[in-house]
């Protein structure tokens, strides 16, 4: 995945698995360098989009590749 797309993808694995999620945006300090993103491309969205979609539909809370296998 690409472009922002890990976060967000673990963020709906932890909703399957019942964690409840809570909005802080305009309510919290962020800060965010700026920099150039030349992977951001239409290509890489929807790939990141489809992974979302299949990890909703199949309510997938583990990745193959997580923190399990480190053991």
């Amino acid at each position: 995945m690409q472009y922002g797309g890990q976060d967000r993808e673990f963020g709906e694995r932890l909703f399957n698995l019942g964690v409840k999620s809570k909005q802080i945006r305009y309510s919290a300090i962020v800060i965010h360098l700026d920099h150039k993103r030349p992977y951001k491309t239409k290509e890489s969205i929807k790939k990141n989009i489809n992974i979302r979609r299949n990890t909703r539909k199949s309510r997938t809370i583990e990745t193959p590749n997580g923190i399990k296998q480190l053991h």
